[in-house]
């Protein structure tokens, strides 16, 4: 649970629930583009800050098993790779978030077909 001393956990869970909101409420891909990047942007984003509390929730797990053989008890050692999930999950976002943020490009109409002959080149030989 999300707790902090003096208050700030219940504006973390506003901020949480206002990306929520904006989200939902999107109405161009810019909109949704700028919510992604609030997720996953590369230093102040959710996604690669919440990894490093669970990396380092994972080295020091690691330090306080004390496992001599080196080996992590799983549910420890699944940290680690719960971590490597995060960034990965905040790379998928923020290449979501670049093509979702590229202009809109306009439909493209398909060229207009060749003239049919009344004839085919086959027929044409006769």
């Amino acid at each position: 649970m999300l707790t902090t001393p003096d208050g700030e956990r219940e504006a973390a869970l506003r901020y949480l629930t206002q990306l929520a909101e904006r989200a939902s409420a999107a109405k161009t891909s810019t909109a949704v583009a700028e919510v992604l990047t609030e997720i996953a942007a590369p230093v102040h984003g959710l996604l690669p800050l919440t990894r490093e509390v669970v990396l380092r929730a994972w080295i020091a797990a690691s330090d306080l098993q004390g496992t001599a053989s080196g080996e992590e008890p799983e549910p420890i050692a699944r940290l680690g790779s719960t971590a490597t999930s995060l960034s990965e999950a905040a790379r998928v976002i923020l290449h979501a978030r670049n093509h979702a943020g590229r202009p809109a490009q306009p439909p493209t109409t398909a060229p207009a077909p060749a003239p049919v002959c009344a004839q085919s080149p086959v027929s044409r030989r006769r």
